[in-house]
């Protein structure tokens, strides 16, 4: 009777300490970030497929995702035993001091990378004098990933600016790019503004392709010097993407996609073809003029730490995928880029 009794409590202790441990959580489930508009049934579909986390090794994400890592190349560390492998990564860059307003909105991008599997690739010290260091990071990933062996590499880079807050971390940069079967030769997704190109955010295709159009125009300082570039790395991206064998490869989209802007309240500029609505991925503070950037950062910061129904919702519960399969239906049909952007980009998302 007594060795029964001890092999009982024996028993219940192992089960006490295995639910213990179960409780810790130490690996996050994509069930813990799911917003509270979120059916159950939904957080059980998705909690299996475990993500890829980007981390320094020196710290461990908290519950608040306030985790802003230095990331090398090799920084890429898989959580669990799970086979997810995004095909896409992100790119920024942000240098000097840490400035809070800056790294909050960097951190913003986490949790929309742990639920893809998005790798994040940010530079820490300038490698060029100046903005130019954008260009020769862009450079470093895309060499480093033409050195793998094709089926190991990822097809897509999203670059960001620091200056942007991931709003809607439901939605998955696949749903951006082109379809295959039509479009292979398209190798940039741009926006422009009213000012031209804005290059605070593009997405690029992994290949030979857009290696030479940066190394190009890092070039242009040096080979041709009478060209103005009044606005750096940004007018010298511009200006290679004009040229014949770079314009065919590049596809300028609607700004609201994946670059907009601050949403204005006044009601009938809500829809403005630059700005940002509910349920858009991202929102780039662009502009300064008034020393209030900091301030409207941790302002839409605080929304998008909250996951707000309006703000975080599925993407088929936006404007995005008939918007999108329209652009590249019409497209495809031999209409202008021009002409559907200024159709589409114009229509309020009901």
């Amino acid at each position: 009777m007594r060795r029964i009794i001890k092999y009982g409590i024996l028993a219940l202790c192992l089960i006490s300490t295995i639910a213990y441990w179960k409780h810790q959580d130490l690996t996050p489930t994509l069930s813990r970030y799911l917003p509270n508009h979120f059916n159950e049934t939904f957080g059980r579909e998705t909690a299996a497929a475990q993500p890829y986390l980007i981390h320094d090794h020196k710290e461990e994400i908290d519950d608040d995702l306030e985790l802003n890592p230095t990331t090398s190349v090799d920084d890429i560390v898989p959580v669990g035993s799970s086979s997810l492998k995004s095909r896409f990564g992100k790119i920024t860059a942000s240098f000097g001091d840490p400035d809070p307003p800056y790294e909050d909105a960097i951190a913003s991008h986490d949790l929309h990378n742990e639920l893809h599997g998005y790798p994040h690739f940010i530079l820490r010290e300038h490698m060029i004098r100046g903005l130019w260091s954008k260009h020769g990071w862009i450079m470093t990933i895309l060499g480093n990933e033409l050195a793998k062996p094709e089926d190991e590499r990822l097809e897509w880079l999203l670059w960001h600016d620091r200056d942007t807050v991931l709003m809607n971390p439901q939605t998955p940069l696949d749903i951006f790019v082109p379809p295959k079967d039509n479009f292979s030769d398209i190798n940039l997704l741009v926006t422009n503004d009213r000012n031209g190109l804005n290059n605070g955010v593009f997405m690029v295709r992994v290949g030979q392709w857009a290696f030479k159009l940066f190394a190009s125009a890092l070039s242009i300082r040096e080979y041709e010097p009478n060209i103005k570039l009044k606005y750096t790395e940004q007018s010298a991206m511009e200006e290679v993407m004009k040229r014949p064998w770079w314009a065919s490869g590049v596809a300028y989209v609607p700004q609201r996609w994946f670059n907009g802007f601050p949403p204005n309240d006044d009601d009938d500029k809500r829809n403005k073809p630059a700005s940002s609505r509910p349920g858009s991925l991202l929102i780039h503070f662009a502009s300064n003029r008034d020393g209030l950037r900091p301030d409207r950062m941790a302002h839409w910061g605080k929304i998008a730490k909250t996951r707000t129904a309006e703000w975080d919702k599925p993407a088929n519960e936006t404007g995005y995928l008939n918007e999108i399969a329209e652009y590249w239906e019409r497209i495809g049909r031999g209409e202008s880029q021009e002409s559907v952007i200024d159709d589409v980009g114009k229509r309020p998302w009901r």
